[in-house]
């Protein structure tokens, strides 16, 4: 197999894989170092959690063991997604088993915190030089227990992590001051940066830059947390990059805003259908294809059973943007879990009045039924079994979700969106994404009720020996559909990134 990335030592940013939740960029990120080690580069991980190592220097222990642990303190904020400080002392874990020393600690935690980000936001670091780098190769943590965590699999990709501390917290304070700079990272002795989301980054001596763009949601969707003049400088910051749009959506939309007669688009660019998120294990013909029911857990820790072909799944986390509240009143108008339909949810319920209006909506229907965020193993199972999938967004950069679902042959209502179309457009698609306006909720209700019916037919006639059967083998065809169509897309995915990074993406400096 060729290499055409072979002797490249590339650094990619993990700031999407150190949230707590892995959603759709963090599926991006594993994918794009998946394809980029494949293809033969040296990868390395960027990441703003660098513990800090005072005790170990107090102790007088050697370089190796404070090596060691460093590693270890960062692999665990990275399983985490925690990037508080944690005390160490004896003392500090004595007065931790009294309760009232408990809470005084744990207000202790979340002020240091909230003083962190505050020195960041006053004082915010316009460079960070080489020597300022904690640089961590792969033989550290070679053996290291974190590598069997499943959120942790994509170190087998990397070949180190590059250590900077609040590299990402800086660099999104400079984005909201006034001179709107971007952070300055000193990355000599390696080739190139690229990053997965826009960031407010810039590499020095380097040949290499390139910044992917998903979206431009908060410019268009007022209901988003982001802070309006950092994301546009952020993507002002990409217009100086080799740029990585995960749709013709997103780049069509960017370049219409940020594309003009004074500001010429990089000529290294390039458009990509990222990899599918799931992941079939080798056995999953023989074990998961024949599993009969699907045991989960609730978030309000109730336990249920979902037979197949019993529900329907919405896989996206609980923002005004993915349009939860209508594809709930959709479901509620189709009458379906009066025939034992259900609507499962994987997202999580915010601590906000979005989330609240859902959580009113959903109360006292037993057919709603929220997982909080799910394990892969899960959220493959549910995918495997379930009637359909229903992505009822406003707005999108892709679609991971609709992407998965195709990929299955799983049946998909999904709202008529650019990156949607996109999606149906590929291979055979077409088949299985059903685009439906969300203007009128009846419209998806009656789709619903068409999807099921189209399932009833099917199983009818059957008795229940061949039902059984007719499950095992739609199951056994998803998967072997899935594994199909996520090879052609990889394949794709990594000859274009290499076509890109091989054709330039030079910084200026």
């Amino acid at each position: 197999m060729t290499q055409p990335l072979h002797g490249l030592r590339l650094v990619v940013s993990g700031f999407e894989l150190e949230q707590q939740e892995h959603r759709g960029i963090a599926v991006f990120t594993k994918g794009l170092l998946r394809a980029l080690k494949a293809a033969g580069a040296e990868i390395w991980l960027l990441t703003e959690f660098q513990p800090s190592t005072q005790d170990l220097a107090i102790a007088r222990v050697p370089k190796a063991v404070e090596t060691r642990v460093t590693t270890s303190r960062v692999l665990e904020k990275l399983n985490s997604g925690d990037d508080t400080e944690d005390e160490k002392s004896s003392i500090i874990k004595l007065l931790n088993q009294l309760p009232l020393s408990r809470k005084i600690l744990g207000l202790s935690k979340i002020l240091k915190k909230e003083g962190r980000k505050l020195k960041s936001s006053l004082f915010p670091r316009r460079l960070i030089s080489n020597r300022k780098l904690k640089i961590i190769p792969k033989a550290e943590f070679i053996n290291s227990p974190y590598k069997r965590c499943e959120r942790l699999s994509y170190i087998e990709y990397i070949d180190g992590l590059i250590c900077a501390r609040n590299c990402y917290l800086d660099s999104f304070n400079l984005a909201k001051s006034k001179r709107s700079q971007p952070l300055l990272i000193d990355l000599r002795g390696f080739d190139g940066l690229i990053t997965t989301s826009p960031l407010n980054i810039k590499p020095l001596n380097t040949e290499l830059f390139a910044q992917t763009i998903h979206d431009l949601i908060p410019l268009d969707y007022q209901r988003t947390k982001d802070h309006l003049p950092s994301f546009t400088q952020r993507l002002n910051t990409a217009n100086q990059a080799s740029k990585i749009f995960v749709s013709n959506d997103a780049k069509s939309n960017y370049e219409h805003s940020f594309v003009g007669e004074k500001r010429i688009l990089s000529p290294s660019q390039c458009v990509v259908t990222q990899s599918p998120s799931l992941e079939f294990p080798g056995d999953s013909l023989d074990w998961e294809a024949r599993t009969q029911q699907i045991k989960i857990l609730s978030n309000n820790q109730k336990q249920y059973s979902l037979a197949p072909c019993s529900y329907f799944l919405f896989n996206s986390s609980v923002v005004p943007h993915k349009n939860l509240l209508f594809a709930l009143n959709a479901f509620m108008e189709s009458g379906l879990e009066h025939k034992n339909i259900a609507l499962c949810i994987t997202g999580k319920l915010q601590k906000d009045d979005y989330s609240k209006l859902v959580g009113h909506v959903a109360a006292n229907h037993e057919s709603v039924i929220f997982t909080g965020y799910v394990d892969e193993a899960t959220k493959r199972k549910l995918y495997l079994n379930a009637l359909a999938l229903l992505s009822p967004s406003l707005i999108e950069g892709f679609g991971i979700p609709v992407l998965d679902a195709a990929c299955l042959g799983l049946s998909t209502i999904a709202s008529p969106l650019g990156s949607h179309r996109e999606i149906q457009a590929m291979n055979d698609f077409s088949d299985h994404v059903l685009l439906c306006s969300t203007l009128i909720s009846s419209d998806w209700a009656s789709a619903m009720r068409l999807i099921t019916l189209k399932h009833e037919q099917v199983v009818a006639t059957l008795s229940p020996q061949d039902q059984i059967k007719k499950i095992n083998q739609l199951r056994a065809e998803r998967i072997k559909r899935y594994r199909h169509h996520k090879m052609l897309i990889d394949q794709t995915f990594q000859r274009t990134v290499c076509d890109l990074l091989i054709s330039g993406g030079a910084t200026d400096e």
